[in-house]
């Protein structure tokens, strides 16, 4: 029933808002060295679904999330990024005396917040661009203790983006420094590959007034711990000059996580705009 709510709430905020504005071209995980304009603004909301496989006295677990991210362009190059997660964890495990217990918490994940500067641009035509960004700021423990860290953890890392023509091609490195203790004591870093190419229109007309893109991302995550992850995750992007939807589903390629559940299937569906 929570699980339910989660989602029908989160489909009637995305589609209330997609039919009153939208956002810049920009991939569905991964990240882009464009920025908003000089004042102008993004609004992001990504909602995820993610089935695990049990192990040990889990028997299946899954996951739901909300997360709402804000883009205000500081300036032409810089960006203020902010990001809050809501989530949802649904969890069977079995117990020898009681038999099968069912949990379920939400609350607030770690806030975070960066700051993106785009340092380098190369235009080369109409609708060819490359350009490469910088990426620092921190997560922020939110204290909800069943979706907190325990620390406050510094975040760097770098953007690269490419467009040209029907083509687009992105790619990002991002470290965190993870502070805490126990669990929390070690770094990651992500990185993530993303191609998209415009399959309608084939060429822009004056009459053009919306786009549909296919999307192929490599996403991965390898922790100090030797923890790794690997997903690939076909997508399609429908966007007109204000607003995005968006949808991908990642499946596992690579899953080394030791004796914790391991990922089926993630799927991301959103919405975003921009003014």
């Amino acid at each position: 029933m929570i699980r339910h709510g989660f989602t029908a709430w989160f489909c009637f905020v995305a589609l209330g808002s997609a039919f009153v504005a939208s956002p810049a071209a920009a991939q569905i995980n991964t990240d882009v060295a464009l920025t908003p304009r000089n004042g102008g603004s993004i609004l992001r909301l990504q909602y995820t679904f993610r089935e695990l496989s049990g192990t040990g006295a889990i028997a299946n677990q899954h996951e739901s999330s909300v997360r709402g991210t804000f883009l205000h362009g500081i300036t032409a190059g810089i960006a203020l990024i902010m990001t809050v997660p809501y989530l949802n964890r649904q969890t069977d495990r079995i117990d020898p005396q009681s038999g099968r217990i069912e949990d379920a918490h939400d609350g607030v994940g770690d806030f975070t917040f960066l700051l993106k500067h785009r340092f380098w641009q190369r235009d080369d035509g109409p609708g060819k661009t490359a350009r490469w960004a910088l990426l620092g700021g921190i997560n922020i423990r939110s204290g909800d203790s069943d979706f907190t860290s325990d620390s406050y953890d510094p975040i760097v890392g770098t953007v690269f983006s490419w467009r040209g023509g029907r083509s687009r091609f992105d790619a990002d490195l991002v470290w965190q420094f993870n502070t805490g203790r126990g669990n929390f004591r070690h770094d990651f870093l992500r990185y993530d590959l993303a191609y998209t190419h415009r399959l309608f229109p084939d060429v822009f007309t004056s009459t053009s007034t919306w786009v549909l893109s296919g999307v192929a991302e490599l996403n991965g995550r390898y922790g100090t711990d030797g923890s790794h992850e690997l997903f690939l995750a076909p997508g399609v992007q429908f966007s007109t000059e204000r607003w995005i939807l968006e949808a991908s589903i990642q499946l596992p390629v690579v899953q080394e996580l030791g004796d914790v559940p391991e990922t089926d299937y993630r799927l991301v569906v959103g919405v975003r705009f921009q003014w």
